[in-house]
């Protein structure tokens, strides 16, 4: 885990270090291609091989495993193909009933981007089978070295967006050839275990990945996505790229912070579950005191000094980025606090609670990105719309994972009685 987290704190951290750069060499509408660009492309990606893939660690040989990875990489040969033909033939049609005219010219890099990002998790997923932690974290840094030199040396080439586009196709699946050239002996040995029958028994045994998890996978990430979509169709790609580059700088700390906080807040309840549950509530209820301390100065001066921080960091034209950051830091406190206690659903019993969180957000992201049509709402009003929402949605998860673990508490307590 440590060595894994090396891997993509490193390259967070060189992508952190270009933005400053980038944002001088992209206008504000470049940098909204590239936020509904890669939206597209992260929603499309998981669907093209069913989520077989995330069973790929989990046969006991070999033989059986390489079986898969070939029905995972079938299903992306199809699915990558079908989605070339139908954009190649309708593509501008498909694109002007969503308000994305603006992806029309690049339907050849969105599939590029899904066919990268597909096969990029699949090698992953084989990694990780093999456990070839450090091989996984190389890729991680060198992918975003490379993206970052494309962005920054076709922007000054003066290629945007297209700079941006290819710098990010690399930077998501620029790692696969290193992870080909890894492994290439295990699959030459594997290879001689492929057979058709096998590949469609293994498909059988595995069905409930397609089945369950490529709609939750769905909803989640369209979810994440779609106000992004969203604000480009109803208000343009310039404000989609103040708005992108606005989410793209308050998630840094979430996903970084946040994540090494759930990490060990994950690793501690998994102990002491088999110890002493009772003590899991005050571990939880301890993190988010200390998180919310950590979270609350940072978001009060971006809430009062957003459009000069940005200025300052971006350039001027990104104030309106800095505008949408300092609504948005309403809801970064407790997204921030939140993010470990979502990892804790993962050892109550109840595991729909994944699902009806997804769906909940997916029908109030909808709902919110209704009102500008409804009320006539501006950007920065729906943007407003967006910030209470998420606010109420954090503080209705940490809420629901607390009362859980209070319930689960009670239940030992009432169960050693």
């Amino acid at each position: 885990m440590a060595t894994l987290a090396l891997g993509s704190g490193t390259g967070r951290l060189i992508s952190i270090a270009t933005i400053p750069v980038v944002t001088r060499l992209y206008s504000p509408e470049d940098l909204g291609v590239l936020s509904v660009f890669t939206s597209v492309v992260l929603i499309l990606a998981p669907l093209a091989t069913w989520r077989y893939v995330l069973a790929l660690p989990l046969p006991r040989h070999d033989g059986l495993a390489m079986n898969l990875l070939a029905l995972a990489l079938c299903l992306l040969v199809g699915i990558g193909s079908c989605l070339a033909f139908v954009l190649w033939l309708l593509g501008e049609v498909l694109f002007g009933l969503l308000s994305l005219e603006v992806l029309a010219p690049w339907w050849w890099l969105i599939v590029l981007g899904v066919l990268g990002t597909a096969a990029y998790e699949a090698l992953t997923l084989w990694a990780t089978r093999k456990r070839a932690y450090k091989v996984m974290a190389k890729t991680q840094v060198t992918q975003s070295v490379a993206g970052a030199i494309i962005k920054i040396g076709l922007g000054v080439a003066g290629l945007q967006p297209l700079g941006l586009l290819v710098g990010q196709v690399v930077a998501q699946a620029g790692g696969i050839v290193r992870l080909l050239r890894s492994f290439l002996p295990d699959f030459r040995a594997g290879w001689r275990h492929v057979r058709a029958n096998r590949v469609c028994s293994i498909a059988r045994r595995h069905k409930g990945f397609p089945l369950w998890r490529v709609p939750s996978q769905l909803l989640m990430t369209f979810s994440m996505q779609a106000p992004v979509l969203f604000m480009a169709g109803l208000f343009g790609t310039t404000t989609a790229g103040q708005f992108g580059l606005a989410v793209m700088a308050l998630s840094i700390p979430i996903n970084v912070l946040g994540q090494a906080a759930g990490n060990a807040l994950y690793g501690e309840a998994a102990q002491l579950i088999q110890t002493d549950r009772g003590k899991i509530m005050g571990v939880a209820v301890s993190i988010q005191k200390n998180l919310f301390l950590v979270a609350v100065p940072p978001a009060v001066i971006l809430f009062f000094l957003g459009d000069v921080i940005f200025g300052l960091l971006f350039g001027r034209e990104w104030v309106e980025a800095g505008r949408f950051a300092s609504v948005l830091s309403i809801a970064l406190v407790l997204q921030f606090t939140s993010a470990p206690l979502i990892q804790l659903i993962n050892l109550l019993r109840d595991q729909s609670a994944f699902l009806i969180i997804n769906v909940f957000r997916f029908v109030g992201v909808l709902a919110v990105f209704q009102l500008p049509g409804h009320l006539q709402f501006e950007a920065s009003q729906t943007v407003v719309a967006y910030a209470i929402f998420s606010t109420g949605f954090y503080l209705m998860v940490s809420l629901h994972v607390l009362l859980a673990l209070r319930a689960e508490e009670a239940g030992d307590a009432n169960a050693e009685r």
